[in-house]
């Protein structure tokens, strides 16, 4: 462009000399930030010496190939890893971990850390070179997961919320004006498809047996109702009258075959088999389930309905639930200042200063962070706007409440056999053996008796 050019919109040689000053300052200033990061404690090496050190992990495609990979590269120590499924991971690691072997950092799911943690497998991170800041850049969700009893236990692998996804295209065909905004007009919706020939089933759920799959589903529809699973006290809200157990009343009235509007493959899918299955453009509506899917779901290589598939909110005040994982400092390190180093490759800075992995699982399969500084980048709205509406996102996000606080037993150590009766017996109810007022009094039963076991 031509200074005449430049003249026209009010800049005059002084002013773009003085922007060029200026923007060479801030060059410069963005230049010493990098240098001072890369000279952070995560770039310093440890003072003693080790061969090697290793993770114990579930699997993730081939994350820990390349975290391997890179710390090799940075440090020159070799990095052994044993990988298995999630469900398995739990059992594998407190064997090892019995047997006396070595174990550096390895990984949880919130609903196993407090047991980990009671059963003395996990060290705290505070006062190590560091931590401080990573837990000043903690999300709400890590700070409720990393913490117990005071101390920091963890870093964050990832972090998701419970979200609802519609096919535009066949709320198009139904002609609706738009996705529901209550669970009367869910219904409806749903009824009005299925009675007009454009589904099926209009509906997919997430409601395969886990964790946080089938369970998730009905504590965020509880907790989006205004209910909860247990009070501050730890009792349990689920008797007659309750919104969880109503809630899941009128669940299982989906799947009846009066209504019958629900895709009995729901029982079999948990998270990412559900987003393949939504993506195929069966359904009307999924959900409520984890935002990620929509990686899937709107991949042009996986799905024949990739761009169709939309982010929706949860009816009312779309009040939602979310959750983190985390990564930990094992208390049967062989050095606990390699380990320290390991863990922050997995869930915190490598050598370089960046948030190495947080970024790249945001770019590559839409997980969140469990650092604020990662979620309000600009590189993952770049990320995931390919994928769904950010803003929508991040605005359910700014809305949602740990799961734990809406099921406060994930606190105990009863949580895990307690939630197996709960995939059993919900499930039943689903599928009509059993009604949900049984079903509910049965999980309370199953509350005394899992307490007793422990």
């Amino acid at each position: 462009m031509t200074e005449r050019g430049i003249g026209r919109f009010g800049l005059g040689r002084r002013h773009v000399l003085a922007g060029a000053a200026a923007g060479a300052g801030l060059s410069a200033m963005g230049a010493r930030a990098a240098l001072a990061q890369a000279a952070g404690p995560w770039a310093q090496a440890p003072r003693s010496k080790v061969d090697k050190v290793n993770f114990v992990v579930w699997t993730y495609g081939d994350i820990y190939t390349q975290i391997a990979r890179r710390f090799e590269s940075d440090w020159g120590v070799k990095v052994e890893s044993t990988i298995s499924s999630f469900n398995d991971h739990p059992t594998k690691l407190t064997t090892m971990f019995a047997a006396g072997e070595k174990v550096d950092v390895s990984q949880s799911s919130p609903f196993s850390f407090p047991n980990f943690i009671e059963q003395g497998l996990v060290e705290p991170i505070d006062g190590l070179p560091g931590a401080d800041e990573y837990i000043k850049d903690f999300t709400p969700f890590t700070k409720q997961v990393a913490t117990y009893k005071g101390k920091t236990m963890g870093l964050p692998y990832f972090s998701a919320i419970w979200v609802w996804n519609y096919n535009e295209e066949l709320l198009e065909k139904a002609k609706l004006q738009k996705a529901f905004t209550s669970y009367e007009e869910f219904t409806e919706h749903c009824v009005k498809a299925k009675k007009d020939g454009v589904c099926r089933y209009p509906v997919m759920w997430v409601a395969g047996v886990g964790l946080e799959q089938l369970p998730g589903t009905w504590y965020q529809m509880t907790w989006n109702r205004g209910g909860r699973f247990f009070d501050a006290q730890g009792n349990h809200m689920l008797g007659a009258g309750s919104i969880a157990r109503e809630t899941l009343k009128w669940w299982a009235n989906t799947f009846d075959k009066g209504l019958d509007i629900s895709d009995p493959e729901s029982l079999k899918v948990q998270f990412t088999q559900s987003a393949k299955a939504f993506g195929a453009g069966q359904n009307l509506y999924r959900g409520p389930n984890h935002h990620y899917g929509l990686n899937i779901a709107n991949d042009p290589a996986q799905s024949p309905k990739a761009g169709k598939i939309k982010v929706h909110g949860s009816p009312g005040d779309g009040k939602t639930i979310g959750v983190t994982h985390v990564y930990f400092l094992s208390s049967a390190t062989r050095d606990k200042e390699w380990a320290w180093k390991l863990l922050q490759y997995l869930g915190g800075r490598s050598k370089d200063g960046n948030l190495t992995q947080a970024y790249s699982l945001a770019k590559d399969a839409m997980l969140g962070s469990g650092f604020q500084s990662v979620m309000n980048s600009p590189q993952l709205r770049q990320s995931w706007s390919p994928w769904g509406d950010v803003d929508a996102i991040l605005k359910m996000w700014n809305n949602a409440a740990y799961i734990g606080e809406v099921c406060s037993s994930v606190y105990q150590p009863w949580h895990f056999p307690w939630t197996d009766q709960l995939n059993i017996e919900v499930q039943k109810c689903l599928t009509g053996q059993i009604s949900a007022d049984v079903c509910c009094d049965n999980l309370i039963k199953g509350i005394n008796e899992a307490k007793r076991k422990i």
